[in-house]
């Protein structure tokens, strides 16, 4: 534990560093904003998970976040046990009543929200801190010892940044069994699918399907789910030779559960546009029982009716399963 001239000059650093940490959490990015517009109070109080994902594929500001809210508590992790003798237990129940406390007070001042998500990060990165520190026995009081126990908190984050990040991969990115749309028996309406796999073109590239190929003959047809799977994904397009003019108007599909549509438009295939010719879907389906496709011509021109191809359906992984289980369990 630090003494004397050494523990005065840690307490003005960690006093000055709380200060600029409560700036970010009431003054900084502008929060002040949100008073004049409080639309609200917010708050968050079940879990959706450790907030720490790979920043590849992540937006900047949710990846700045995310990271900020673990890497900006470590500190207080290092120097709190080492000006105050604390057990772990003692230390982070502290800090998660303190982290609450200043949580509650964002909700109630309307400067941010009450996320139980962020006192988990928040939790997280100071139980990092707290390892770093007891990992180091020797020299703690002198530049050596502070330097070690800087170079073991940043191997400690980078080591929990990658097994927290790939676990967020596996359940969010990763997929279960992959079974072709046209393997499930109908529940309703009638579909033909072209068995030979056809080739046709869309805007003069060839499409050769690999796995199914929709047969234009019908346009609703249902199947029974069970909440088996977690999306649908395939190709949609208007054959290249199907277009006349830039005034046809397209065909568009609708996916359904429960006579509602899954997500927040039609899928619209159109000749207004070269590039809505050939369309990649991914339709959530999480929780999704039943499943109705309709299919609906505005052209003169049946030919114009739309091509399916390559659709499959994804089931969860195991984690996702388990995840799932749980959600509903607390619902």
């Amino acid at each position: 534990m630090y003494q004397g001239k050494l523990r005065k000059i840690m307490i003005v650093l960690l006093t000055l560093y709380t200060a600029l940490i409560l700036y970010f959490l009431y003054l900084g990015f502008s929060r002040g904003l949100m008073v004049d517009n409080p639309g609200g109070v917010r708050f968050n109080l079940i879990p959706e998970g450790i907030a720490l994902h790979y920043p590849m594929g992540q937006d900047f500001q949710v990846w700045f976040f995310e990271y900020g809210n673990f890497l900006a508590f470590i500190p207080f992790g290092i120097i709190i046990p080492l000006l105050f003798r604390c057990s772990f237990r003692r230390f982070i129940t502290f800090f998660i009543l303190s982290i609450t406390i200043l949580e509650t007070l964002q909700m109630v001042s309307r400067l941010g929200a009450f996320d139980i998500d962020d006192i988990i990060i928040n939790s997280l990165g100071a139980a990092v801190g707290f390892a770093a520190q007891r990992l180091v026995t020797v020299d703690r009081d002198k530049l050596k010892g502070i330097f070690k126990m800087s170079l073991i908190a940043s191997i400690l984050a980078l080591g929990t940044i990658i097994i927290i990040g790939g676990i967020n991969h596996y359940l969010e990115k990763g997929a279960g069994d992959t079974i072709a749309l046209d393997k499930l028996p109908l529940k309703d309406g009638s579909v033909e699918w072209d068995k030979s796999l056809s080739s046709f073109k869309i805007s003069q590239e060839k499409v050769t399907p690999q796995i199914n190929l929709y047969s234009t003959k019908n346009n609703e047809f249902s199947y029974h789910l069970g909440g088996k799977y977690k999306n649908m994904t395939g190709y949609v397009a208007i054959p290249g030779d199907a277009i006349n003019d830039a005034n046809t108007p397209g065909t568009k599909i609708g996916f359904y559960s429960g006579g509602e549509l899954i997500g927040s438009s039609w899928l619209s295939v159109s000749a207004y546009s070269e590039g809505l010719r050939k369309i990649f879907f991914n339709i959530p389906l999480i929780g999704v029982n039943d499943l109705t496709i309709k299919i609906i011509n505005h052209n003169s021109n049946p030919n114009t009716n739309a091509m399916m191809w390559d659709v499959t359906l994804i089931e969860p992984n195991t984690g996702q399963k388990i995840i799932n289980s749980i959600k509903e369990k607390i619902r």
